[in-house]
C-alpha cells in the first residue's frame, strides 16, 4: 500500500460502488464477492480502458471469470510445494515476467482454488494450475486471483505477498485515476456505458442480483416487481418479438389503471413474481441465440439445438435444453389457476448460467 501510495495511486474503499461513475482510467479490486456482480457493466468498463482484478476462491466472481473463458477449480494440492508441509498453506512460484511478479519470486496461499485458460499463460501458478492470471479485454485489463487471502493482514506477513500486494494496486492505479476497493460487503451496482449495453444483458445481470439476492421473500417479490419494470420498459422500447405476455391473461383488467402502470398494478396483485423475469430472460434467450445463429428471431427448437451443436459441448447443449424445457414449463403454467409455479432464487441462477454459457460458445465461434 505504501509503495502505491508513492507510485501517487489514490485510494478508496466505498460502502457502495456505483460502475456508472468509474472513469476509463480508474482501477477496481473486487474481494470475494458474495453477491452476484453487473456482469455487462463491469465488461464495458474493461473494454473502455478500465482495469479490474477479481480475487475469489469460492465466491460469486465465477460468473465474471466465465465470462473471459477462465475454469476455476478446487485446487488439489498434489504435487504442489506446501510451507512447512502445511496442506492448507500452498505455495505458487512466478511463471512469467510482468508487473505483477516485479520483486516477488512466490506466493503463500491459504486453501486456494486455482485458474485455468486455454491461451492465457500464467503470472503465478501451482504446477499446471494457475493462481494468477492477467489478459486484456480490448483497452482494458483484467487480473484474476484465486486466492483472497494472499491478501489478508495475516498473509502480508509474508514478504512475497506483501510486495504482490503493493504491485497490484500499482498495476490497478496505471491509468492514474482512483483504484477503488470492494470488500465482500460493498454492493457493485450500476451500469458504465449504460447505452451501449444490450437489453438482454442488462436482463441477465439484473437476474444474477436477483438470484443471488439473500433477503426475505417479500424483499424477493418486491425487487422482482421492479425487474419485470425494467422488462416492460425494454420491451416496448426496443423488442418487437411476440412474448407470452400478448395473452388476454397479461392484459390489465378494466378499472383499474391502463399502460404501464396498469400493469404494474396487474403485477403487484399476483402471488409470485419470480417466474416473469424468467419468462422474460427465456424468451430474450432464444431470439438472442436465434439472430446469432441466422435463424432469426423466433427459431425452431430443434434447428436451434441442429446449428448449436458444433458450437456448444454435451454438457452445455444438455444445460441448454433443461433452462428451455423449464421455460416452457412456466409458459405453459401463466394462466393456469393460481399462476405459473413458483420460481427460486438458484432455478433463476440455474436458467442464466445455462443461457450465457451457450451465448459464450456461440460468440466465441463466430469470433
Amino acid at each position: 500500500v505504501a509503495r502505491a501510495g508513492e507510485q501517487g495511486v489514490r485510494l478508496d474503499t466505498p460502502a457502495e460502488i456505483e460502475v456508472a461513475s468509474l472513469d476509463r482510467s480508474d482501477g477496481l479490486l473486487l474481494l470475494h464477492p458474495v453477491r452476484g456482480l453487473p456482469l455487462a457493466s463491469l465488461a464495458a468498463f474493461l473494454r473502455s480502458g478500465g482495469r479490474v482484478a477479481l480475487a475469489d476462491d469460492f465466491g460469486e466472481g465465477e460468473a465474471l471469470l466465465s465470462l473471459y473463458g477462465i475454469r476455476r477449480e478446487r485446487a488439489e494440492g498434489e504435487g504442489i510445494a506446501r510451507l512447512r508441509g502445511n496442506p492448507r498453506l500452498l505455495v505458487a512460484t512466478a511463471s512469467s515476467r510482468h508487473p505483477l511478479a516485479e520483486g516477488v519470486s512466490s506466493l503463500v496461499t491459504n486453501h486456494p482454488a486455482e485458474l485455468r485458460h486455454p491461451a492465457l499463460d500464467p503470472v503465478f501458478a501451482f504446477g499446471d494450475g494457475a493462481l494468477v492470471l492477467t489478459g486484456a479485454v480490448e483497452q482494458g485489463r483484467l487480473v484474476a486471483l484465486s486466492d483472497p487471502s494472499v491478501l489478508i493482514n495475516n498473509m502480508q506477513r509474508f514478504k512475497g505477498n506483501a510486495r504482490f500486494a503493493a504491485n497490484l494496486l500499482a498495476y490497478l492505479g496505471e491509468g492514474g485515476g482512483r483504484v477503488l476497493i470492494a470488500t465482500p460487503t460493498t454492493r457493485v451496482r450500476g451500469r458504465f456505458g449504460e447505452r451501449g449495453v444490450p437489453p438482454l444483458d442488462q436482463l441477465r445481470d439484473a437476474l444474477g442480483e436477483l438470484a443471488g439476492a439473500e433477503a426475505p421473500p417479500l424483499a424477493l417479490r418486491l425487487f422482482a416487481l421492479v425487474l419485470f419494470a425494467l422488462c416492460l420498459v425494454v420491451a416496448v422500447s426496443s423488442l418487437s418479438l411476440t412474448t407470452p405476455y400478448d395473452g388476454a391473461a397479461m392484459r390489465t383488467p378494466r378499472g383499474k389503471g391502463g399502460g404501464f402502470g396498469g400493469r404494474l398494478a396487474f403485477f403487484a396483485r399476483r402471488r409470485e413474481h419470480l417466474a416473469h423475469p424468467a419468462l422474460r430472460y427465456g424468451v430474450e434467450l432464444e431470439r438472442s441465440l436465434g439472430e446469432a445463429l441466422g435463424l432469426g428471431a423466433a427459431p425452431a427448437r430443434g434447428a436451434l439445438f441442429t446449428a448449436l451443436e458444433d458450437r456448444l459441448d454435451p454438457g452445455d447443449r444438455a444445460a441448454l435444453g433443461r433452462a428451455l424445457a423449464f421455460v416452457d414449463t412456466l409458459r405453459r403454467g401463466l394462466n393456469a389457476p393460481g399462476g405459473p409455479p413458483r420460481v427460486s432464487g438458484r432455478e433463476l441462477r440455474r436458467l442464466r448460467d445455462a443461457g450465457e454459457a451457450a451465448r459464450r460458445g456461440v460468440r466465441a465461434r463466430r469470433d
